[in-house]
Order: C-alpha cells, then structure tokens, then sequence
C-alpha cells in the first residue's frame, strides 16, 4: 500500500510539472511579449505597466514555489540507500533551505527496515519538518531516531521535536490539519502508533514507533 502511495506520490508531481508548471511558463512568455509590446508603444499608462509587472512577480513567484515543492518531494531513490543516510541528508537539505538548526541523535546500530517502513518514517520527517518551520516558525528541530529493545520484535522509534509556537492539539487530527492526518495514515499503513504533543508556546513533539520489518 505504501508503495502505491508513493507511486501515485510521484505521478502526481509528474503532472505538476507537466501540467500547471507548462502553462505558467507559457503565461511568463506571454508576459514578455506583451512587455515587449508596450515598449514600442506611445503613451502607455503607467498603471498597465505596474500591472503587468505585478503578473509577471506573481508567475515567477509561483513557479518558484511549485519548483521548490517538487523537489522537496521528489523520490530519493529509497530503494538503494539506508533510513540513516536518507535522515541525515534530509536534514542537511533542511537546514540549507530554511536555516533551522537541526540534531540528530540516532543508535550506533539500527535494526534493518523494511522499504515500506523506510518510505513511511522518510516522509513522516519530512512532514515534520515542514510543519516545524511553515506553521510553527521552529529555529530549532531534534530529531531522534533510535531501537527500541526488549520486544519480540525489533523495533524503530522516530522523534521530532521543535522549539515552535506550538498549539492546542484539540482536534489536531481533523478535516483541518491534513498533514497531520497524513502522518498519522502513513503509520497505521504500516502497522506502527503515532502520538502527538504540543501547547502553544512549548514547541511540538511527534513520536512514532514501528516494527522495522
């Protein structure tokens, strides 16, 4: 099933790209020529060009994000590289993009995971992440990734914790909070629990634990 969703994940960045990106560059060309037009015209008034000058912003300003927000979810060839090497690069991404600070406190040894675990625990950080710099305006995220002992079988614990605004956590799981319930989706997909803490003014807490194979 995860699979699946990560393959329906790339599919639709693919018509992302080839569909709405297509066409605002289409529409950035457009803007040239009519910028071009208005040039070789007399008597232009200055409010068409301010206009025009705020469409072509707004275009570029959009594509710049929908680039952005394709590359951050494109697949990182999960298949050939370990959870710990994944993390650990996601986290430098991180920080090179936004200038959060960011900690990694891992086990020296992991138990081996299963691809569809590896998927899950991947994209739970990077939701994570983004939820602790976009709403939660977070300069500072830990992220432990550890083994839990003592079980019949082994086990992967994922924490990420930020120094964000924070907030109340009362229906932190509905209609409203799609990320949320995407991280939560993800963990039941492969059988683990998800667990959720924040208050406004303490940061946020996401922990989640599964079966690594």
């Amino acid at each position: 099933m995860l699979a699946i969703t990560e393959w329906e994940l790339q599919r639709i960045l693919l018509d992302i790209h080839d569909g709405p990106v297509q066409h605002m560059y289409a529409a950035l060309s457009q803007v040239e020529l009519l910028d071009a037009a208005l040039q070789r015209s007399v008597g232009v008034d200055p409010e068409v060009v301010q206009r025009k000058d705020r469409i072509r912003k707004l275009l570029e300003d959009g594509l710049t994000e929908v680039r952005s927000f394709i590359g951050a979810f494109r697949a990182p060839e999960f298949e050939h590289r370990p959870l710990l090497q994944l993390v650990d690069e996601l986290l430098l991404q991180h920080e090179h993009l936004t200038d959060t600070q960011t900690t990694l406190d891992t086990d020296a040894e992991l138990p081996p995971e299963d691809l569809p675990v590896r998927i899950a625990l991947y994209r739970i950080l990077q939701e994570g992440l983004s939820n602790a710099y976009r709403h939660g305006g977070a300069s500072k995220v830990t992220v432990s990734l550890r083994a839990v002992r003592g079980g019949a079988r082994a086990r992967l614990r994922l924490e990420i914790v930020d120094n964000g605004a924070g907030f109340d956590t009362t229906d932190a799981l509905g209609e409203a909070h799609f990320g949320l319930r995407g991280m939560r989706d993800r963990v039941e997909m492969v059988g683990g629990s998800f667990a959720l803490s924040s208050a406004p003014g303490k940061g946020t807490r996401v922990t989640v634990e599964v079966d690594a194979q």
